[in-house]
């Protein structure tokens, strides 16, 4: 009998999305079991991706560096240590949409994601707290 093939798989958690998880922690850890490369992309700032990355208990395989995420995306895939049969991005930016595609790699929309893994999502907490910011006043 043949060994079996597997495909490789980088995937990139926008880090908006992995903020929409309930458990962000449980899915990486979950993630990390399927994937070949996994890490995150982000237009905020390398050190409060590295921090988000750290609350998590995440050491990423790669982070989006000094670039927006369209360029960050197009970078890691021309990384040779990243290399896969299939490069996945996980966002709740639809606006990224074509420029990943454009890259070459797959848009999968955190909703679908979730639903299809079993990811449990958190109500975003910019509606949540609304209200309470201008009842209290507090920022």
């Amino acid at each position: 009998m043949a060994d079996e093939e597997y495909e490789t798989i980088t995937l990139a958690f926008e880090l908006k999305a992995l903020e929409r998880l309930v458990n962000p922690s449980g899915v990486i850890r979950d993630t990390q079991r399927w994937t070949s490369h996994l890490g995150i992309v982000s237009d905020e700032p390398t050190h409060l991706v590295r921090k988000r990355a750290r609350d998590y208990g995440f050491n990423p395989d790669f982070l989006p560096g000094p670039r927006e995420k369209p360029a960050s995306l197009v970078k890691i895939k021309n990384q040779p240590e990243h290399h896969a049969d299939r490069y996945i991005l996980v966002s709740v930016d639809e606006a990224i949409r074509d420029a990943a595609e454009r890259a070459g790699w797959e848009y999968r929309k955190l909703e679908e994601a979730a639903e299809t893994a079993g990811w449990q999502l958190a109500t975003e907490p910019e509606e949540e707290n609304k209200g309470d910011d201008e009842r209290t006043g507090w920022p």
